[in-house]
């Protein structure tokens, strides 16, 4: 693979021709990426319009329709345009110096826990080193550059058919991967809410109630992407689950690939398809921890913050960097729109995307002697203040609140708090590199991707993240400021996410080495290698017990989410037929109209919530029993003590728990986990302990008490299946 190569139409020189495939495959990329976040924007405005005005869902949908075909008309008849990649040049060397230092840095942040009153010293230690980088960059001189049409031309056309193959690849992954992630108890609900409801989109509660019950998340402003599911799950032959999992997930683990691989063209990477696969390939092998990188990718690219990341991350390090080199107004509407998506993807947008489209923009515009341009992307970036100011005002946080309590913040700091740090820094990185080998590799990646590639600009741009996460958020006290100022302890890990990781890595593995004409292959498959040896595998059973399965499946647990099917049908006519019907429980069905609600074990209560919003479970994810939403009346102790008793056939937390569970919550079917047999009766025709049933169907009242306390309160066997013992309320 020589991708230094032109293709074959493009002619060197002022000669030069159409491009060839290579260029066309590339041009395509970036046009589908650009348009995909376009569209997102898009309809984070019309959905917030639509919670304005109380639009109902399919009204917002096709406000929707309308805009694209508007902005296609536009782009079509050249009044937007999809903006090419920039032209990159070559500067002049570096000392090792700064490259070593960092390295020395980046082994310390991953093996030395680093706390307490020795993280500030700590830190003075990475700002220098930072700064040193810096100083090394500047003194290297202004970059000469190619132009554009080079620039597009050094794209071969096999080269660009090996990124569609990794994106392809990257696609297939997703939909054999199964990783249930209990996010989705309110990511894929709310989805699913929306599909099952026309009117206005849900401000409330929907996985305990019919928005009768506060939100279970923070007040912030509320992200689009699901009800965009649920809106499009209406109107297609699927699901909102089936549409998450197998259609939006594959989606974006592959345009998550293209931006990765148009990050690194645009920063002037000779060898960006050997890079982006090396970058992807360690992002498989990023599973060790639940924040990971890795985890992202493909475990969990259906969700919104996992779009944000793969997607609109890089996007916006792309358009800000051309932005602020030639202050085209077309990467100022895309890095905009990008802005938005984001703010319709997560809550965390809000100050990661802001960071990312102002540091890339400052970095080429400082390069170029503009540092006017700037400013522009502090325009860009103006609707993530107002979604801040939103957070700060709307309920349950009042403004009065927020203002006498950043009023004493500021007159009385404690600047003894202040360096010994509430939220430890490390602990950050820790949550998402982990420590070891892996975390060595991305953090050395991360300080010294900008040694690796020639062009000033470029190499002020792979700075300027490190700068800003490092010298900025992991400076002493700031993870305690913003929780003060946000409540924002539960997210700030996420301020490594400003990093574009994928590439930084792929950048520093596949870079040529002097001398070793073989390096850009042996390296990364050194590096590869060696982390499948002594890592974690995102697709390993001990990356919380991911697995790869065929035909793909939802990613739910299995295969309790079979049994909440067969849960759902007995008390829902006309959902799961099928699964009812393979069960063998066609006569077993719910006397009367009853409350929609069922109980089982927590992975079987997931999947309920997750695979529909009209049947309702006791408990589908235990964090949520606690909250502004859970008051006397909700029995939250309750709930968790059935749960239990349901999954384990135990009754921790005694029997009167139990027995007000049932009573009070009263749920129309219960699935009670079969338990494997004990060794006594696995050659007797007894019945289980477990489940105290037999092929009569009698009772046990003395092996089974959870069985009784159910057959007590008027509930009766209706038939079992290879995970539940199924139970209706008479």
């Amino acid at each position: 693979m020589v991708e230094g190569a032109l293709d074959e139409s493009v002619v060197s020189g002022t000669g030069a021709t159409h491009p060839g495939r290579g260029a066309r495959i590339a041009r395509g990329s970036d046009v589908v990426l650009d348009a995909v976040v376009g569209a997102l924007a898009a309809w984070t405005v019309v959905f917030h319009l639509a919670r304005l005005t109380g639009m109902p869902r399919d009204g917002a949908l096709v406000l929707w329709l309308i805009a694209l075909a508007v902005a296609a008309l536009m782009v079509r008849d050249g009044r937007l345009g999809f903006p090419s990649v920039p032209p990159a040049g070559t500067s002049g060397g570096i000392g090792p110096v700064a490259v070593v230092a960092s390295l020395v840095v980046a082994a310390g942040l991953a093996w030395l826990d680093i706390d307490g009153l020795w993280w500030p010293l700590a830190w003075l230690v990475v700002v220098a080193v930072l700064g040193l980088a810096l100083r090394a960059v500047w003194r290297g001189g202004a970059s000469r550059h190619l132009t554009d049409r080079t620039a597009m031309g050094a794209t071969t056309g096999f080269g660009a058919s090996a990124v569609l193959v990794l994106a392809v690849l990257a696609a297939v992954l997703s939909l054999v991967m199964v990783r249930p992630d209990q996010d989705d108890v309110f990511v894929v609900n709310r989805s699913a809410y929306v599909e099952a409801h026309s009117g206005a989109f849900p401000e409330r509660d929907t996985i305990f109630s019919d928005e009768v019950l506060p939100v279970e998340r923070p007040a912030v402003l509320p992200t689009s992407i699901e009800p965009l599911v649920g809106t499009l799950a209406a109107r297609l032959p699927v699901g909102s689950a089936a549409l998450s999992y197998l259609g939006l997930a594959p989606l974006i683990a592959a345009l998550g690939v293209l931006a990765t691989w148009r990050l690194l063209r645009a920063l002037g990477m000779r060898a960006p398809v050997l890079a982006t696969w090396a970058g992807t390939l360690f992002l498989v092998l990023d599973g060790a921890m639940h924040g990971s990188f890795g985890n992202f990718f493909v475990g969990r690219s259906w969700q919104g913050k996992a779009v944000f990341l793969m997607l609109v991350v890089p996007t916006l390090w792309h358009h800000g960097q051309a932005l602020g080199r030639n202050g085209s107004k077309r990467h100022l509407v895309i890095g905009g729109a990008g802005i938005l998506a984001g703010l319709g993807l997560t809550s965390s947008a809000a100050f990661i995307g802001p960071s990312v489209l102002v540091a890339a923009t400052a970095a080429t515009a400082l390069d170029a002697g503009q540092p006017r341009r700037i400013g522009r992307a502090l325009v860009a970036s103006v609707p993530t203040l107002l979604a801040g100011l939103y957070a700060l005002i709307a309920e349950p946080q009042r403004l009065d609140e927020v203002a006498s309590g950043a009023g004493r913040m500021l007159a009385a700091v404690d600047i003894g708090r202040l360096l010994d740090s509430g939220t430890e820094p490390v602990a950050m990185v820790r949550f998402v590199f982990g420590q070891g080998p892996a975390a060595v590799v991305a953090i050395a990646a991360v300080l010294t991707a900008w040694a690796v590639v020639r062009d000033r600009g470029a190499r002020l741009v792979l700075l300027a993240g490190p700068i800003v996460v490092m010298g900025f958020y992991m400076a002493p006290g700031m993870f305690d400021v913003l929780d003060k100022v946000g409540s924002a302890d539960a997210v700030v890990w996420r301020s490594m996410w400003i990093l574009p990781v994928p590439a930084m890595v792929g950048l520093v593995l596949a870079a040529p080495r002097a001398g070793i004409r073989a390096a850009q292959v042996v390296v990364p498959v050194v590096v590869l290698v060696g982390l499948l040896v002594v890592g974690t595998p995102i697709v390993s059973d001990q990356n919380r017990g991911a697995e790869l399965v065929w035909p793909p499946s939802l990613d739910l647990p299995r295969p309790e989410q079979d049994s909440a099917r067969v849960l759902i049908g007995l008390v829902k006519p006309g959902m799961f037929e099928d699964e009812v019907v393979d069960a063998g429980m066609t006569g077993a069905r719910l006397a009367g109209s009853g409350s929609l609600l069922v109980a089982g074990p927590e992975d079987v209560n997931f999947a309920v919530s997750v695979l529909n919003a009209e049947v309702r479970s006791v408990n589908p994810r235990s964090s949520y029993l606690q909250g502004r939403h859970v008051g006397p009346v909700f029995l939250a102790e309750e709930r968790q003590a059935l749960t239990r008793a349901l999954d384990t056939g135990v009754l921790d937390f005694g029997d009167a728990i139990v027995r007000r569970a049932l009573d009070g919550l009263a749920p129309d079917a219960v699935c009670q986990r079969i338990l494997p047999p004990e060794p006594a009766l696995e050659d007797s025709s007894a019945t289980s302990r477990a489940t105290s049933i037999g092929s009569g169907a009698v009772l046990d009242p003395d092996g089974d008490q959870v069985a009784f306390l159910l057959f007590d309160h008027g509930y009766l066997p209706a038939g079992m299946d290879a995970t539940c013992l199924f139970w209706l309320r008479g």
